[in-house]
């Protein structure tokens, strides 16, 4: 074999291995589809608290929250949590742990090994104040690629969702255009999102409300009815 043939192959393998990387990325953080609910016959509430775990709201190296930033977020999430479970509402967690040997070796190259099996981050911060009615354990950052939730869900009435948690840029914002693709109602308590980019999360967000994702203050969902 030629050298141009071996360099030819290298080039091959490369290219096909940085497609199967985004192919991955994308799956990873992108909404998932499914079939759309009857929102006329769910009239309860959820409220879905996003990933709150040890692994994402410490500092690390390359993560630096803002000094108080996450203790108050939680502190709202904790309110919104105690509101709903007082309406008789559920409220959902879920925990973010990826699968697969490949996803964890990207996630272990590019995200410090945050999220990743082995890890001693994987449960929720112990700053939150609440049991859950489910907690759910999800390995992509749109919480409806689990059939679980959306039993869920259906066994509860839920056609309308409240969501808090992180991160925004990502898991918060699959999730919720997941759940607008169902036909789900969606409020996002703005100020209950964690980001670890708050620009980007700007952007983010701006798009979120233009595909009809309703922005409230967690204040005004605690007295929601």
């Amino acid at each position: 074999m030629s050298m141009w043939s071996v360099v030819g192959l290298v080039v091959l393998v490369l290219l096909i291995g940085a497609g199967y990387t985004a192919q991955r990325l994308m799956r990873l953080q992108g909404p998932t589809q499914g079939d759309v609910i009857d929102k006329a016959s769910r009239g309860q509430s959820a409220l879905l608290v996003l990933d709150v775990q040890e692994d994402f709201t410490k500092d690390t190296k390359a993560r630096q929250w803002p000094a108080a930033f996450v203790e108050e977020r939680i502190a709202r999430i904790n309110a919104l949590a105690a509101e709903a479970q007082a309406r008789g509402e559920p409220v959902i967690t879920t925990r973010l742990i990826y699968d697969g040997g490949y996803t964890n070796f990207l996630i272990g190259l590019l995200g410090e090994g945050l999220g990743t099996k082995g890890s001693d981050g994987l449960e929720l911060d112990k700053r939150l104040g609440f049991q859950p009615d489910m907690d759910l354990v999800k390995s992509v950052g749109d919480a409806f690629a689990s059939d679980e939730l959306e039993a869920f869900l259906k066994t509860h009435g839920v056609g309308r969702l409240r969501i808090a948690g992180l991160d925004g840029c990502y898991c918060v914002k699959s999730t919720a255009l997941g759940a607008l693709g169902r036909g789900y109602a969606v409020e996002l308590a703005e100020d209950a999102v964690l980001s670890i980019d708050p620009k980007g999360w700007t952007d983010c967000r701006a798009e979120l409300v233009s595909r009809g994702v309703q922005l409230v203050k967690s204040a005004e969902l605690a007295v929601a009815q």
